[in-house]
């Protein structure tokens, strides 16, 4: 699976080809200050929530020009405010910062007066922060056939509301566009205004109606695990006669379910299931059957390009448990027409026949790290157990002991509120002490406050099985795990080995291997010199 464009240039997929414009994206343009209101509005307004499916002519910066093209099924959200203002979120469609725009009501129109500000960026070159904003703009050609688009003059970008609750550009050649603005003491209104690259025209917006696939109470569920070129999935299974449904095959979107049909050794998925708006990226999501190819680009590279089917398949087994690709899939942000968010064309899935008292796989590769930037420690963590069956990463934990001492950490977050916890959500990361790859799970660092030289680190996973038991991991080390082998007492059970890992039956003289076990999980290895 890979994605085919990034977040800020989603119109770019290798599935359309992109009309140049020839229009230059950040010269300056001069003119009198608009009304301007320079508060960004995070968070929704209050009122009734509605969801919107934009269409429009989108552009995007790329270099010292913009390209633009046309953009299918993205998301907007639509407030009727308690204040009397309607407000839209999400109005840039290639510039995705998920505020909200104001809208005033005039007649069968929404009227966008003036200039309003919907982001602050950091500018490292100035060292300050820049307030961008959204105008109406139109197109300016110099005397060289170059142009930008600047600033209209009247400052109004209007919306018509259709009897069926679309909305529609007034002007489809006007630009709903992304701009910065400087100060400038040799201008009247001391303003000067440089457009960004990104913006929309020709919108048009209608209500979201398409509705997600439902399992049928009271049908069984089963783990399943989905391999996809790329990294395992736990995924979930319910067979109800000759339907199949199955979720997870959108990683961006996981609780998502698909229906396909068994028949003749086959499961076929048919295209257009909807599977939610995926706000990651701001786009709706719908599971598609595709068949690929593999086409040379301008630059000569050899780029994989896909084509709508009508269905996905598989192949079957039943018996074994195991579904294998016959015909792959995209998440698209249409039904029906093609414009792709993901594909997965190598897909395998299999049924997981796991021991819930399995313990999970020790983390390993632990790295102790402390410089300018603090004392941290990185290890991978496998998201699987001993026998290597994928476990739900929702209810994976880890802790960190330094020096045999059990630490602590503020985990106060809209989803994960812990409070202070020694336990660490597998999937948790704040960008701050707790750090994880988000396309490898499984790469983690921690920093961590510590007083005092740092001999050993430990890190041990916690499952919460299938039967709510916390089920730990052997401790992963770093340094001298000799310095944290008392913090719980006498071990439970001790063993030796020799130095090819073979048991022996008592610790006999020379160089050992020691493996302490001990009440809370915690397995500690030792290289000893013994005697008899």
């Amino acid at each position: 699976m890979k994605k085919f464009f990034t977040v800020f240039a989603a119109c770019a997929a290798a599935a359309f080809s992109m009309e140049a414009a020839n229009v230059a994206y950040a010269p300056q343009v001069k003119m009198e200050a608009p009304q301007v209101d320079d508060k960004v509005i995070f968070d929704a307004p209050d009122g009734e929530l509605s969801w919107l499916d934009r269409t429009c002519d989108g552009f995007v910066k790329k270099a010292f020009q913009a390209t633009h093209g046309q953009i299918l099924g993205s998301v907007v959200q639509m407030v009727e405010g308690e204040d009397g203002y309607v407000y839209l979120s999400h109005m840039a469609s290639e510039y995705p910062v998920n505020t909200w725009t104001r809208f005033e009501r005039e007649g069968n129109t929404l009227v966008m007066n003036g200039v309003q500000a919907i982001y602050v960026e950091y500018d490292e070159d100035y060292d300050e922060e820049l307030i961008v904003y959204l105008a109406p703009m139109k197109v300016e050609i110099d005397e060289n056939n170059v142009g930008t688009f600047v600033v209209t003059d009247d400052c109004r970008y209007v919306l018509n509301v259709g009897e069926d609750g679309s909305l529609t550009s007034a002007d489809p050649k006007m630009l709903l566009g992304v701009c910065v603005h400087t100060p400038d003491e040799t201008v009247e209104g001391n303003a000067v205004w440089i457009w960004k690259g990104f913006g929309d025209r020709d919108i048009k917006m209608v209500p979201a109606k398409a509705e997600p696939v439902d399992v049928p109470e009271g049908i069984a569920v089963a783990n399943w695990v989905m391999f996809d070129g790329f990294r395992n999935n736990l995924v979930h299974v319910a067979i109800d006669g000759d339907d199949f449904y199955i979720n997870g095959l959108d990683r961006s979107l996981p609780e998502a379910w698909v229906k396909g049909k068994i028949a003749d050794g086959k499961v076929t998925f048919p295209s257009g299931q909807y599977l939610g708006a995926d706000m990651e990226i701001y786009y709706y999501s719908y599971f598609c059957g595709a068949e690929f190819s593999v086409e040379e680009n301008e630059e000569g590279e050899s780029i994989k390009v896909a084509s709508y089917a009508d269905s996905a398949i598989f192949d079957y087994d039943a018996e074994e448990g195991k579904l294998s690709m016959v015909r792959g899939y995209i998440i698209n942000s249409t039904p029906k027409e093609l414009f792709p968010l993901y594909f997965y064309d190598d897909v395998y899935i299999s049924l997981q026949h796991r021991n819930p008292a399995t313990v999970p796989a020790a983390p390993y590769g632990l790295e102790y790290i402390n410089d300018d930037w603090g004392k941290r420690v990185w290890f991978m963590i496998p998201n699987v157990d001993v026998e290597g069956n994928m476990l739900n990463m929702e209810n994976l934990f880890y802790e960190v002991y330094v020096n045999g001492e059990l630490q602590y950490f503020d985990i106060s977050y809209e989803e994960w509120n812990l409070g202070r916890t020694s336990r660490i959500p597998y999937l948790f990361c704040d960008w701050d002490y707790i750090w994880m790859t988000i396309e490898e799970p499984e790469d983690h660092t921690v920093y961590f406050d510590y007083d005092g030289e740092v001999k050993s680190v430990g890190i041990r996973s916690i499952y919460v099985n299938e039967n709510g038991e916390d089920i730990y991991s052997q401790m992963g080390y770093w340094g001298d795990p000799t310095s944290a082998a008392t913090i719980e007492g006498s071990p439970v059970d001790v063993k030796w080995y020799d130095l090819q890992g073979r048991p022996l039956s008592g610790k006999g003289a020379g160089i050992a291997i020691k493996v302490a076990t001990y009440s809370d999980g915690r397995i500690v290895r030792n290289k000893v010199l013994t005697a008899e």
